[in-house]
């Protein structure tokens, strides 16, 4: 329990500390990419001037955001864990550990800037709150994992 709350307390001092670093020292405006065909649960479609103040991922204006290739790799290697735990159960444990290891990659190697990486950071919420009492070995739990990491593509590429 005490290493879940100090990984808990290290992804939140990463968050907030290390995006807020790279938006410093990185200048470079994203490109939008072409429109998704499906928007699942009815969220806006675009974000208001300013930025979104909801963890609510929105599109930019009916498109999806470019992501860092980092971000999106990462998001691959999580969506093939579960996968490969799904396939053929194995240590629940380390499968946590590998996904908790990923997702502070995304963060270590965050590149985005403005609205697409404030979008970025709505939809890797949801993720931290799974990760912090995620049971690898319930199915149900790998099911939600799984189908949330699916969602990526709806809103980045």
């Amino acid at each position: 329990m005490r290493i879940s709350s100090f990984l808990a307390i290290g992804f939140i001092l990463l968050f907030t500390i290390g995006c807020n670093e790279q938006r410093e020292h990185d200048g470079h405006a994203e490109a939008t990419a072409p429109a998704t065909a499906d928007h699942e649960r009815g969220e806006d479609e675009h974000a208001e001037e300013g930025g979104a103040s909801s963890t609510t991922v929105t599109l930019d204006n009916g498109k999806r955001w470019i992501a860092n290739t980092g971000t999106t790799n990462g998001i691959a290697k999580m969506v093939a864990l579960v996968d490969k735990q799904i396939a053929s159960p194995g240590d629940a444990k380390a499968l946590k550990a590998a996904l908790e290891e990923e997702f502070a990659l995304i963060f270590e190697r965050c590149t985005m800037t403005g609205e697409a990486h404030d979008q970025l950071h709505n939809y890797l919420i949801p993720i931290h709150q799974r990760l912090s009492g995620f049971d690898a070995s319930d199915p149900l739990q790998l099911a939600e994992m799984k189908d949330y990491l699916g969602t990526y593509g709806n809103y980045f590429e």
